[in-house]
């Protein structure tokens, strides 16, 4: 989020309580000066969390904190696409190296015991990496009006 967007963030909040004058103490704990700094754009001045909680409590609306929840659930949902992105890569990579790993033991027609247990230990490397996605999946987040 850039200066601008919380700059516009405050205008809206205070807007929504009624102006600077209905937004200083006592109903919040700053000053005209910084609620006008707040609003200008010019200004790196940003609104502390006390002050916004204070201001949406008065005007009955989370403008500024819906809009920062908003944000925090796309930013969780891309990462969590990603991490099921990487499972996969990671299944694809444990499953070729598998089917390798067996071709090679098989190529003498014969598959003796060390053969075996490489193959037991690709094929939990995979197990793992399947579980791995699964809770990728599992722990994805949803967006509104999608089926669970």
């Amino acid at each position: 989020m850039n200066a601008r967007q919380h700059t516009l963030l405050a205008r809206l909040l205070i807007d929504a309580c009624g102006g600077v004058d209905a937004c200083c103490k006592p109903i919040t704990r700053v000053e005209r000066s910084a609620l006008y700094a707040y609003r200008d754009y010019e200004k790196p001045a940003f609104m502390p969390a006390d002050v916004i909680e204070a201001l949406e409590k008065k005007c009955g609306n989370p403008v500024y904190s819906g809009f920062l929840f908003e944000m925090a659930k796309e930013s969780s949902r891309a990462q969590a696409i990603a991490c099921v992105g990487a499972s996969a890569d990671q299944v694809h990579i444990s499953a070729f190296r598998l089917w390798e790993a067996a071709k090679d033991a098989l190529a003498d027609g014969d598959l003796s015991e060390i053969e075996k247990r490489e193959l037991a230990v690709g094929l939990q490397k995979l197990e793992d990496a399947a579980r791995t996605m699964r809770s990728s999946l599992d722990a994805e987040p949803l967006v509104d009006g999608e089926a669970t």
